[in-house]
């Protein structure tokens, strides 16, 4: 557990920044084999199996959000992070930061504004 020491010892913004970035990136390559699998369905099944299969999957909207979110976080950080690394951006990245972050915030009021009413039926 040194790393965890470690981690939470350097109190800056890259530090939950990188972790963060690793956390989605991994959860957001999980993601990606059921939804393939799930995509692969009419290949292997057929029609009626992938229609059957996209309905369940279409009631979870509660995923879809955390899917927006790591998707959202994961671009405007990695967005970040090219902008600090390749165009010295280093004195910025702070800013830069929270500009990631409220442009994440930003997505994730539109997403529920979107899904809020479909996942209560309106």
């Amino acid at each position: 557990m040194n790393w965890l020491k470690d981690f939470l010892l350097n109190k800056h913004e890259g530090q939950p920044s990188f972790g963060l970035q690793r956390l989605t990136g991994i959860l957001l390559a999980i993601y990606l084999i059921p939804h393939v699998f799930l995509n692969g369905f009419a290949l292997f099944f057929g029609p009626e199996k992938y229609t059957e299969s996209t309905a369940m999957a279409q009631k979870l909207h509660w995923l879809e959000l955390l899917i927006i979110l790591g998707v959202a976080f994961h671009m405007f950080n990695g967005i970040r992070i090219i902008c600090v690394d390749f165009f010295a951006a280093t004195r910025s990245r702070k800013s830069l930061f929270w500009v990631a972050g409220a442009l994440t915030a930003v997505v994730m009021i539109y997403s529920f504004y979107v899904y809020i009413p479909k996942m209560f039926g309106h």
